[in-house]
């Protein structure tokens, strides 16, 4: 049944996802965003679990920063996308966590990043 939930359910697979996983999907990105011109740096991050049975938890994961003159401008242009990107700002650099997109999201999460990003 564990195992089955994994599959499933987005936010439990998502859960479950190795860092080791979660590393090679941001390098990826980081690569794809550097050959379209867009700074792009691997950092070391917490995933926040959420509430419900897991309230407080967090998890490792690699993310993508992004150092930008105008962070809060593009996250707020990405959450104006649809379907919309939730991003956070850290330490001035807006970052995006791997852990929380699906493997058959980042191809659009990616046009909007090179798109808004990039320009």
């Amino acid at each position: 049944m564990k195992e089955e939930a994994t599959e499933q359910v987005p936010v439990w697979r998502m859960i479950a996802t190795p860092l080791a996983e979660i590393e090679q999907r941001v390098r990826r990105w980081r690569r794809r965003l550097r050959r379209a011109g867009v700074q792009a740096e691997v950092v070391d991050g917490r995933s926040t679990v959420g509430g419900g049975s897991l309230p407080g938890e967090t998890l490792p994961t690699k993310l993508l920063a992004l150092p930008l003159a105008d962070p809060d401008g593009l996250a707020a242009a990405l959450r104006a996308c649809d379907p919309p990107v939730v991003a956070r700002i850290e330490e001035g650099r807006l970052v995006l966590d791997p852990r929380t997109v699906l493997p058959e999201e980042e191809g659009v999460l990616l046009e909007r990043l090179q798109g808004l990003a990039g320009h």
